[in-house]
């Protein structure tokens, strides 16, 4: 229960090198008190000095404690520095009361290295570094010129023997434990800081895709208002300059409200869809004439023909129906469709909009008489790039409205196409399937 206490952590701990070390030196304490006092027992079988038993017996306790110290208040190097010393005092006496450089003593100096590389930081690390095998070194070099004496407890090879197994069977079950636990926090760190490059991959893609949305709704407004703008621009410019008789403006100031009408219309329309889409919000049904609807864009779009003496014929198939459509996102369409049919006619030219109204479809189509798509070019016809094209009289496009018109015509069910006629004309069409 104390090994397994708190493993369910969050990712901030999991990734947190200090809060790792804390972890392994819970273990290393708990493990450490158990190896002394397993030793100490041992020892007491094996007949090894009473003063070895003790110290090992005594000592472990400290660990034990140190092992609360820590889970409770933390201050890791300073209990784990400690903790060390008090390992080494017990080497020491083991050393000394365990049969010298002939005795296990020499694993737990390994021991020692393996817990101060892995668990104390900085500086401190080197100086156990050096102080351990310098220690080692001194005790070995004293015992063999003489300096200290040593006790020999072993009374034959066989005694010896079991006590290196159990020591080398304790302190590599200590040595297993702690790698392990540290390999294990590892992986797991490791694996939290995928998942977390996994999220910021896949905020920074939104992120881009909510910049291109962004980009692409911003396209779709400039483009629907850059026409209608700059032929009031014009049309003002023009009464600036005294171009029409007194009897003409009458028809001019009518024309003008009208036009204003329908830019304001088309603006509300381009808007709604715009606060649609960057809200992501369900697109929004309204009860609606399909044949008002197409005569509403025959009016929507009749100053801009007028413009070119052009005009726009409308057909309608079938009985009327009052349903329920995307009304906003079928005008942004519709005024694409019929503003680029405008665009591309010449002058004096008709332009016919229709709808054909079955039980189990609508269709709206678009066509105009000129020069056809390449079938080269009608692969991607309605993939987003901007692409500079001018009309019959050199009205600039952009190149982004038929895209758009597609990637609303997807998000609402419709299906948008286009094909050329025998007859020479582009047609482009519309179409709802109807439950």
């Amino acid at each position: 229960m104390l090994l397994t206490k708190g493993l369910r952590v969050s990712e901030d701990n999991v990734t947190n090198l200090e809060y790792i070390q804390r972890r392994i030196a819970m273990i290393f304490a708990l493990l450490a008190f158990a190896l002394l006092l397993l030793l100490g027992i041992s020892d007491v079988f094996l007949g090894m000095s009473p003063v070895i038993v003790w110290v090992k017996i005594g000592l472990s306790f400290p660990f034990l404690g140190a092992y609360f110290l820590v889970s409770r208040y933390g201050k890791i190097q300073v209990t784990l520095n400690i903790l060390l010393l008090l390992a080494h005092i017990v080497i020491c006496f083991n050393f000394l009361y365990n049969d010298g450089n002939d005795g296990p003593t020499i694993y737990a100096f390994f021991l020692m290295l393996v817990v101060s590389s892995l668990l104390i930081r900085g500086w401190q690390k080197v100086a156990w570094f050096i102080g351990s095998l310098a220690m080692f070194f001194f005790l070995f070099y004293a015992e063999v010129q003489g300096y200290i004496e040593v006790v020999n407890y072993y009374n034959g090879a066989q005694n010896q023997f079991y006590d290196h197994t159990v020591t080398i069977l304790w302190i590599s079950i200590f040595v297993f434990t702690v790698l392990h636990f540290f390999l294990k926090s590892y992986q797991n760190q490791n694996q939290v800081l995928n998942a977390i490059k996994l999220r910021q991959e896949q905020t920074l893609e939104e992120v881009k895709m909510l910049n291109d949305q962004k980009n692409r709704l911003i396209a779709i407004l400039s483009h629907d208002l850059k026409n209608p703008i700059g032929m009031l621009n014009m049309t003002l410019d023009m009464i600036d300059k005294d171009f029409f008789e007194p009897g003409e403006m009458e028809q001019i100031l009518r024309n003008l409200k009208g036009q204003s009408f329908h830019l304001n219309k088309v603006l509300n329309n381009t808007l709604s869809w715009v606060m649609t889409e960057l809200e992501d919000r369900p697109v929004q049904l309204h009860q609606i004439s399909l044949t008002e609807l197409t005569l509403e864009m025959k009016e929507m779009m009749l100053v801009q023909a007028t413009e070119k003496n052009q005009e726009i014929e409308v057909s309608i198939e079938g009985e009327d129906q009052n349903i329920s459509l995307e009304i906003n996102e079928i005008k942004i369409i519709l005024k694409n469709l019929l503003d680029n049919a405008i665009k591309f006619s010449d002058q004096d030219s008709i332009i016919e909009l229709g709808l054909r109204i079955d039980k189990d479809q609508l269709r709206w189509s678009v066509s105009n008489k000129g020069v056809t798509i390449s079938q080269a070019d009608q692969k991607d016809l309605f993939v987003f790039r901007a692409r500079t094209s001018y009309g019959t009289k050199k009205e600039k496009g952009t190149g982004v409205g038929l895209p758009l018109c597609k990637k609303i015509a997807d998000k609402i069910k419709f299906d948008l196409k286009y094909n050329s006629r025998n007859e020479g004309k582009n047609c482009f069409t519309l179409t709802k399937k109807l439950n």
